[in-house]
């Protein structure tokens, strides 16, 4: 064995788990190295053996590296449907055929999509448990997951001006900056004061981390210049108490505003209202002439 494990240490002819200067016998010496992992994973699992324990330590190590909606969501998704579903397993107990019939299961329940984002999860956790030796293969990977339909729903200028006109100032300038710049809710909430530039408005997105920088229009301009002078804060897109918007704060104000489109619809408006892409003048010359904002 070239190198041993964190923790792991020699100590006559066994090797030891070492925590808080207690010493748990793990193997022989001259064990293989898969038996070594096996005991070292009942170790750090307490004893557990079950899926339950793989998403305790996914939860522990890997959740923290990921972005932090889906952290939550995540969460979310172990604790009230892959905990009681599968938690009660051994991993390697668990086959294909049984990640499909729960996708069949959800999507007969009327959850398909909500399905595959679990299973997504799912996959995520079993990946983990691979690195860690708590399984040897994913039952995820083959699965075909439920079909999706694609959002069509189009919001029309009409019911863009409506909206604009019954929301608050704050929630108003928001959709409005979300119109003119097409970007995810995620990134436009997100968006600082040291971000606004000379050239535009500059973002890392969320979703891939490539770097982008929205040019100015007036519109945009005089939008991103009312804010910052609206609020003192460090964020330039903030609620009508001066912090920064949240995603649940974003969708209960969408609730109250009542209408039958998402705050999401408004991305593939923008990009559909104008030629060829994001941040083109089109879209922009189109957005002036509904001049909701004041």
């Amino acid at each position: 064995m070239k190198k041993l494990p964190k923790n792991v240490y020699p100590k006559g002819p066994s090797l030891y788990y070492v925590c808080k200067n207690k010493w748990t016998r793990l193997c022989r010496i001259d064990a293989p190295e898969e038996e070594l992992h096996r005991e070292l994973w009942k170790i750090l699992s307490k004893g557990a053996g079950t899926l339950a324990g793989v998403m305790d330590d996914f939860i522990a190590n890997r959740l923290p590296k990921k972005a932090m909606a889906t952290q939550r969501d995540y969460a979310n998704i172990i604790k009230r449907q892959l905990r009681p579903t599968f938690g009660h397993m051994r991993p390697d107990d668990v086959s294909s055929q049984d990640i499909a019939v729960y996708l069949e299961l959800r999507e007969n329940k009327g959850h398909g999509p909500a399905g595959n984002r679990e299973i997504a999860c799912l996959s995520s956790v079993f990946n983990h448990g691979m690195r860690i030796r708590a399984c040897n293969v994913n039952p995820c990977y083959g699965v075909r997951r439920n079909t999706e339909k694609p959002r069509t729903r189009a919001v029309t200028d009409k019911e863009l001006r409506q909206a604009l006109r019954n929301a608050h100032v704050s929630l108003r300038r928001l959709l409005w900056a979300a119109y003119l710049t097409g970007f995810r809710q995620k990134d436009l909430r997100s968006i600082r004061r040291d971000q606004i530039t000379v050239d535009g408005i500059k973002v890392w997105q969320s979703k891939d981390g490539k770097h982008e920088i929205r040019q100015w229009t007036d519109s945009l301009r005089r939008l991103v210049r009312k804010e910052l002078e609206r609020s003192k804060s460090d964020w330039v897109f903030t609620n009508r108490s001066g912090n920064p918007w949240s995603m649940s704060a974003i969708q209960s104000a969408m609730r109250r505003l009542d209408v039958s489109w998402t705050f999401h619809d408004l991305r593939a408006k923008a990009d559909s209202d104008h030629e060829t892409g994001l941040g083109l003048m089109r879209r922009y010359n189109r957005a002036r002439r509904l001049r909701a904002v004041k």
